[in-house]
């Protein structure tokens, strides 16, 4: 069995019988370092290792190997090959996604300074490159759908669904609010946006974590910047802050997706553990 599938049966199996990594490190004299690696998807166990774990957890190894792979098997061959598509538009899409709020970060920046006086010409360019935003974050964000399809996340996919209208919604205000008078500007709705993105962000960021017995190290730091931004979000005070984070974060998800697409076309092997 390969990884990363060997790692999450390791560790539901582990979960189901109650061991933490520390109580499995004493019965199996594996370091703790090791398993944490082949739990993550790091590596690739050689086969004496997995059948020293597997009895310190009381499994048949010939038994957990066989029922395993079989469902390995019959999983890959389920797979459809949508999912690679999928994941394949979605590294595009963040591309132009992170382009363009870029673009618009620069305009933000602009309209303050001119204290909102934008012209018609100005005005279209912002409400374009927005319309670019929003098209390119729906299929962003359904790479995610797809790898929380792929390994059976829940919480991610209703999450990434949420976050596609939270973006819209905003940007429906972001071009609403364009040809209001500086002083005039409404916030109050930019502070209930900052909330709900900060909440919402946590959550993202929760159900990424939730990826990194099946994607390793790089699911797990997408999750924490996702959650850092989403705290800075929240105190809506320290949103400036999140603007740090929020561009090698996007790229930390690309890299993410592109790791999901790999999986499911020509996963590279691991190194033996």
């Amino acid at each position: 069995m390969q990884q990363p599938e060997l790692g999450r049966k390791l560790t539901a199996l582990r979960i189901a019988k109650a061991f933490t990594q520390e109580e499995l490190v004493e019965k199996s004299n594996v370091s703790v370092r090791t398993i944490q690696r082949i739990e993550a998807g790091e590596v690739q166990p050689r086969m004496y290792t997995v059948k020293i774990l597997l009895e310190a957890l009381g499994e048949s190894h010939e038994l957990f190997l066989t029922t395993q792979t079989k469902v390995m098997e019959t999983q890959k061959t389920s797979l459809p090959t949508t999912n690679r598509n999928t994941l394949l538009v979605a590294m595009i899409a963040g591309s132009i996604y992170l382009i363009a709020e870029i673009i618009l970060g620069t305009l933000d920046i602009a309209w303050f300074a001119d204290e909102g006086h934008w012209g018609f010409k100005m005005n279209t360019i912002y409400t374009g490159v927005t319309i670019l935003m929003v098209i390119a974050f729906a299929f962003f964000a359904r790479g995610f759908v797809a790898l929380s399809t792929v390994f059976e996340n829940t919480l991610l996919k209703v999450a990434s669904y949420i976050m596609m209208v939270a973006v819209a919604g905003k940007a429906v205000l972001d071009v609403s609010t364009l040809s209001v008078p500086f002083d005039e500007r409404v916030w109050l709705p930019y502070v209930a946006v900052s909330v709900i993105f900060g909440a919402l962000g946590i959550v993202f960021g929760v159900a990424m974590i939730r990826l990194q017995d099946s994607m390793g190290v790089l699911a797990r730091l997408a999750g924490f910047m996702e959650i850092i931004i989403g705290c800075f979000l929240i105190t809506v005070v320290l949103f400036l802050f999140a603007y740090v984070f929020i561009i090698p974060t996007i790229v930390i998800e690309i890299l993410l997706i592109y790791r999901g697409y790999e999986y499911l076309s020509r996963p590279e092997p691991l190194q033996q553990a």
